[in-house]
């Protein structure tokens, strides 16, 4: 990290100031939730901190040139996503919040799939390609996060994902004559431990795969990008500053601009 901010000090010293001030504040953040026992809260910033390095990994591993626009998007969602949306309890606050993120980063990893293939292939995809890469490589990241989100829960006193409350629910089990064929109840009261729920609990489910669907929504969005007139040159137009370029062509991109 230390070496790559040397680096846009010298190439893009507004770039390395942006980086500066944010790791700043989010380590000032985290250090004053450690010194008030919020451990959680801190590790948040932590792992905060550890996502404004996935530029830099992602231009050494993969060996592609993330854009300022890119790079600024990928730390100001990890931003969104951990401090406003958890800490500060966006996720609660606005229930569009979470569903606005998914769809940020289904159309991010949609691009960032599309383009590790280029990459790697060293050519340009076709347009149906390109379309099932950005398809695929989202859903796919979807799923990991929703893997992790179940795995945290699962091991650790976390909600992660997200509980909401039914009035009804259909289901086989309930069938009192034991037929494969669901029924749906709706009680009146619930009451838990001495304690009235205002329904029936629903402990993720409808979280994960709404979840799963605003994610395809982004990486549908992208797909459509990379099908437009002006995502298909990749080098201008809509996508110029979303779409990561292989080391090699980023060079000569710069040679040429300069």
């Amino acid at each position: 990290m230390f070496r790559r901010l040397k680096r846009l000090r010298t190439e893009r010293p507004w770039l390395c100031l942006y980086h500066l001030m944010l790791h700043a504040a989010v380590a000032c953040l985290g250090l004053w939730k450690l010194s008030r026992g919020s451990w959680g809260h801190a590790g948040l910033c932590l792992l905060t901190l550890a996502l404004f390095s996935l530029p830099g990994l992602l231009e050494r591993a993969l060996r592609l040139h993330l854009a300022p626009p890119l790079e600024i998007t990928v730390t100001l969602f990890a931003l969104c996503a951990n401090i406003f949306g958890e800490m500060l309890g966006f996720y609660i606050r606005f229930p569009w919040w979470d569903a606005v993120l998914h769809v940020i980063w289904g159309f991010l990893a949609g691009l960032l799939g599309c383009a590790f293939l280029e990459a790697v292939q060293r050519a340009k995809l076709r347009p149906a390609a390109a379309v099932l890469t950005a398809l695929g490589f989202a859903a796919l990241s979807g799923i990991l996060w929703e893997f992790f989100e179940f795995t945290m829960d699962a091991f650790f006193p976390l909600d992660m994902q997200k509980d909401v409350w039914l009035q009804s629910v259909s289901s086989v089990l309930l069938n009192p004559s034991g037929a494969n064929t669901a029924v749906t109840v709706a009680p009146e009261a619930v009451t838990v431990d001495g304690a009235s729920w205002p329904g029936l609990l629903d402990p993720g489910l409808r979280d994960t795969v709404g979840d799963l669907f605003q994610n395809f929504l982004g990486s549908l969005a992208a797909a459509l990008a990379l099908l437009s007139p002006l995502g298909r040159g990749r080098r201008s137009g809509l996508l110029r500053g979303l779409m990561p370029l292989p080391i090699s062509d980023a060079e000569v991109e710069r040679d040429e601009n300069e």
